[in-house]
């Protein structure tokens, strides 16, 4: 995606990304430690870590009181 405010808002969404098998680059950076490297932030990972971290509290609900640490 180029690097302009109007193409990041249309094409680096939640909306634009769901549904489908793409994966939108949002940015790419070389690593500190070593140039050959690069990382890259995915809308992806927003989605993903959006939808887990409400799942895992609920889990953790549910398993704290089916199953208490003191018996």
């Amino acid at each position: 995606v180029p690097n302009k405010k109007a193409d990041s808002e249309q094409f680096l969404s939640p909306l634009y990304a769901s549904g489908t098998l793409k994966i939108p680059i949002g940015r790419v950076r070389r690593m500190n430690y070593d140039d050959s490297c690069i990382s890259a932030f995915t809308i992806g990972d927003q989605l993903l870590w959006g939808a887990a971290e409400p799942l895992r509290r609920v889990l953790r609900i549910i398993v704290d009181e089916n199953f208490p640490k003191d018996v």
